[in-house]
C-alpha cells in the first residue's frame, strides 16, 4: 500500500498563502487569491451569524400557539395561521443552512492557517455585532459550538 500521494495536514498554526481551502481546486498560491479567500471567509462567517440570528428571531416570533395544531404568526394587521408542519420545515431549512455554514467554517479553521482562522473569528464577531442587535438578544442564553448555535428563548 503506497501512501506517496497523501498530503499530511499540519497540526500547528502556520502563516502561509499556500493553503487549500475546502477543495483541492481552491488552492491559493499567491497573496491576492489568498486575501480573496480570507475575505470570503469573513463574509461566510457573517452569513453564519446572520442565519443564527434569523433562527432565533424565527423561533421567538413563532412561539404563540393557537388551537388545532396551528401557530399564530404576527402579520401586518392581523394574525395569519401557519401549520406546525410548515413552521417545522422552515425552521429545519434555517437550521440546515446554519449548520452547513458552521461546519464549512470549522473545516477552514482546521486548515491551521492563521489568516483563515483570524478571518473566521473576525467575521463571526462582526456578524454577531451586526445581527444580534435586539435588546432581547442580550437576555437570552446563547451557547456556541464551532458548528452549532443553540437557541435559548425564555
Amino acid at each position: 500500500m503506497g501512501h506517496d500521494n497523501m498530503m499530511m495536514m499540519p497540526m500547528w498554526f502556520m502563516w502561509t498563502v499556500d493553503t487549500i481551502l475546502w477543495f483541492h481546486s481552491w488552492h491559493p498560491t499567491s497573496l491576492l487569491p489568498y486575501l480573496g479567500s480570507c475575505l470570503l471567509l469573513v463574509g461566510f462567517a457573517i452569513l453564519h451569524e446572520a442565519l443564527a440570528s434569523w433562527r432565533v428571531s424565527f423561533a421567538k416570533s413563532n412561539t404563540h400557539t393557537a388551537p388545532h395544531g396551528y401557530v399564530a404568526v404576527a402579520g401586518s394587521e392581523r394574525f395569519k395561521e401557519k401549520s406546525l408542519l410548515q413552521l417545522r420545515v422552515q425552521n429545519s431549512l434555517l437550521y440546515t443552512a446554519n449548520i452547513t455554514t458552521g461546519y464549512m467554517l470549522m473545516l477552514a479553521v482546521m486548515s491551521f492557517n492563521v489568516g483563515y482562522f483570524l478571518s473566521v473569528v473576525a467575521g463571526m464577531g462582526l456578524g454577531h455585532f451586526l445581527f444580534f442587535n435586539k435588546p432581547w438578544h442580550l437576555e437570552m442564553a446563547r451557547v456556541d459550538a464551532c458548528c452549532e448555535t443553540t437557541v435559548g428563548i425564555s
